[in-house]
Order: structure tokens, then C-alpha cells, then sequence
């Protein structure tokens, strides 16, 4: 048994993110909505993968991005053929790049890289994709 659980790791971090963001720790709060977006596209790509092992993607998100990223932009025809309405669900999330840039090394960078406009960004982005995979458990996708 394991005590993985991508959601509620995903739910944890982006409200860890929020009360940084409200107390202006911008730097941190980008970085925990960086690890909720990551874990909320392992619940994603968890179903994509029939189950599959998603700890190939470590921490980093590099590959994770990229494979959501080719899932979103290029091979929609592809996540189409196997459920329509998920590949519409899939192609209406939009990921900013501020979400993964140096996602999980921003852990270390000094203060004040980011602004609260960056950390805006970043939590609406990760909010999104918190709900999008809330919805696609409801609907029987995930």
C-alpha cells in the first residue's frame, strides 16, 4: 500500500501557497504552486498512463511538462480518439510557463525573484488544474 495521493498532496500545497502569498513570502508561494500543479498533472497523467508509474517524473516536472505540454498542443487528435470529451477537458488547461521555469531549483534562489503578480499567476494556474482534476474524478475520468 502506498501513502501516495497526488490530490491531496496537490489540494495541501496550494493552500501552503496561498498563506505565503497572503503573508507577501511570494518566493515560496510560487514554489508550492509549482509542487500543487505538478502533483495534480501525476493524478492527470496517472489516468492517461492506465496507472502507470508517474514517479519517472520525479520532482523536476521536465518531462512531466512535456508530455502534458505534447498532450495539449500537439497530439489532442491522439487523446481524442480514446475519450473525445477528455481530450476537450485536456486542451482547455493552460499551463504559464512561470508554473515549471526552475521548478523544483527556485527552492533555493534568493528572495525576491518573484512578484505578487508572479505568485498570482501561479495560483490561478494551479487552482485551475486543482479543479479541472476535482471535476474529471467527478466525471469518471480520473
Amino acid at each position: 500500500m502506498t501513502n501516495e495521493d497526488f490530490y491531496e498532496s496537490a489540494i495541501r500545497h496550494w493552500i501552503g501557497g496561498c498563506i505565503l502569498d497572503q503573508s507577501e513570502e511570494y518566493d515560496s508561494a510560487v514554489c508550492l504552486y509549482g509542487f500543487a500543479a505538478e502533483c495534480a498533472l501525476k493524478m492527470i497523467m496517472q489516468r492517461v498512463n492506465n496507472n502507470g508509474n508517474v514517479r519517472k517524473y520525479s520532482h523536476f516536472g521536465e518531462a512531466l511538462f512535456q508530455d502534458i505540454t505534447m498532450m495539449l498542443s500537439g497530439d489532442m487528435v491522439l487523446a481524442g480518439m480514446a475519450d473525445p470529451a477528455w481530450g476537450l477537458r485536456l486542451s482547455s488547461m493552460h499551463l504559464p510557463d512561470i508554473l515549471f521555469r526552475d521548478h523544483p531549483e527556485r527552492r533555493y534562489f534568493k528572495d525576491h525573484v518573484y512578484s505578487k503578480a508572479d505568485a498570482g499567476e501561479c495560483r490561478a494556474a494551479a487552482e485551475h488544474l486543482i479543479r479541472e482534476t476535482a471535476s474529471l474524478c467527478l466525471d469518471g475520468y480520473i
